[in-house]
């Protein structure tokens, strides 16, 4: 079957479905919408040297796509596929696009009480609200897909650190005597208020580039956030930032990572090479992710057979770690640690006068391997979803290192991480002050992720380090 054939019979197979929860539009030759009450699903074609084709959901009411993935149309069962999970995504989305909103309070009881009622008024108001409360230790994770953040009167002394964490939302303290009364009207008139003031400040991202680079590259980064798959991809040629996007999906396989590729390729065959970071543990080439059920999968080898391309597969801690040495090069020796918002557990990266240590199998920095024998003052789940808490457990996760390493830099990205201070000041509990690191945070934006794989990728195709030396007959 040819490219165009393949696209005709892809076309007529997504005219054919049927389902009364969408109604199908042919806008033209070239795209077809999924529309419902709440969202819109846009399948388009694109006729370059490779028939492309992509899937976005929107909605009026997200400045964002829901859902967002190219892919080069070559295999006729993943395409149905990936069109089933687009589906799927536009069904969901009617709760999705509504603007939600979060109480909460020390124990979540009597904000329960009072988001019923104000759901009760949205309802009667015809507003497309939704309310839920939970308890504080709760708070962070479970407002990671809320639009506004409501903090009852009794802790109202932690706006401060809610505001450092939850940047992009809408925050308000509950007034004593709107909650003392549950005064929904004037409640409701307050979130108005707010979202109608709110403009959501746009992120700034630097260029991965480094102006000595003399070759194309690309980085693709694997981030699991608020229960989605984000697949970036950025790339850079010579002193120039190439495209840069975003893939939205429910769940990852290792073809979503292919489809990007297929599509990069196409439209910057002069790529020469790719950085791939992930979660999971990373071990040459190979990546074992248990929670997208990817065990031991050498995506360094099948990728690079397949494109003829220099890749390189790296940890998120680790090319964070290169990332932030290789533009603070007076940091001395340095610990990085890598602590995402929902997890318990970090993972470091060491680099140590100048080179970036792995150990054995690449187990350096593999805290996760003695959390169980540290001591906690509380759960250890518990700790990690809070600002309170995530001073102790950082500490005493990264104290076991600072003693062996003894580390001039201590940097750590952790969004729940809110005053630097209070880690120091956890760790001098433990050490004396003359061996205390300097501590820094990492900014949220993850650049130095994307930096250091773009260094690591620049190293390999240089020559700088050896890896995987039975590919290189199939690097370009």
């Amino acid at each position: 079957m040819t490219d165009h054939e393949m696209y005709e019979a892809f076309l007529k197979w997504i005219l054919e479905q049927k389902d009364p929860d969408y109604r199908i539009e042919q806008i033209s030759d070239d795209q077809v919408d999924f529309v419902t009450e709440s969202a819109t699903a846009h399948v388009q074609f694109y006729h370059l040297e490779y028939e492309i084709v992509s899937f976005t959901i929107d909605s009026p009411k997200s400045e964002e796509p829901l859902f967002f993935l190219h892919f080069e149309l070559k295999d006729l069962e993943h395409a149905e596929q990936l069109f089933r999970e687009m589906i799927q995504s536009l069904k969901k989305a009617g709760s999705e696009v509504r603007t939600k909103v979060l109480l909460s309070c020390t124990s979540g009881f009597t904000t329960s009480f009072f988001a019923d009622k104000l759901n009760d008024a949205a309802k009667t108001l015809g507003l497309d609200y939704d309310f839920s409360a939970v308890p504080y230790v709760e708070l962070f994770e479970a407002a990671q897909d809320q639009d506004v953040v409501l903090l009852a009167p009794q802790i109202g002394y932690l706006m401060k650190k809610a505001k450092e964490v939850l940047k992009d939302k809408v925050l308000l303290q509950i007034p004593t005597d709107v909650f003392a009364t549950y005064n929904v009207n004037k409640m409701i008139d307050m979130i108005k208020e707010a979202l109608a003031e709110h403009e959501k400040m746009e992120e700034v991202h630097e260029d991965v580039h480094d102006p000595e680079w003399d070759s194309c590259i690309a980085i693709v980064a694997v981030i699991r956030r608020s229960g989605r798959y984000e697949i970036h991809y950025r790339g850079a040629d010579q002193e120039a930032p190439l495209e840069r996007g975003v893939v939205i999906k429910e769940n990852l396989d290792i073809r979503d990572i292919e489809d990007v590729l297929d599509v990069l390729f196409i439209k910057y065959p002069q790529i020469r090479g790719v950085a791939i970071v992930a979660p999971g543990v990373v071990h040459n080439g190979r990546l074992t992710l248990p929670v997208a059920k990817i065990n031991d999968l050498d995506i360094v080898g099948e990728f690079t057979r397949k494109y003829h391309r220099a890749f390189i597969l790296c940890n998120d801690a680790n090319a964070a770690a290169v990332g932030y040495y290789a533009n603070h090069r007076d940091c001395g020796n340095l610990i990085a640690y890598y602590h995402p918002l929902g997890t318990t557990v970090g993972g470091a990266g060491i680099v140590l006068n100048g080179h970036l240590i792995i150990g054995r199998r690449d187990i350096a920095g593999e805290c996760n391997n003695y959390r169980k024998i540290l001591n906690f003052s509380e759960d250890r789940f518990d700790l990690a979803r809070t600002p309170e808490g995530i001073a102790e457990l950082i500490a005493k996760i990264t104290l076991p290192m600072i003693c062996t390493v003894g580390p001039d830099t201590l940097a750590v990205y952790c969004d729940l991480l809110t005053d630097t201070n209070e880690l120091r000041d956890y760790l001098l509990r433990y050490i004396d002050e003359r061996y205390m690191p300097e501590i820094t945070k990492l900014k949220g934006n993850l650049w130095e992720v994307f930096y250091g794989a773009g260094v690591m990728i620049y190293n390999l195709m240089h020559g700088n380090i050896e890896y995987r030396e039975e590919l290189k007959e199939f690097r370009q």
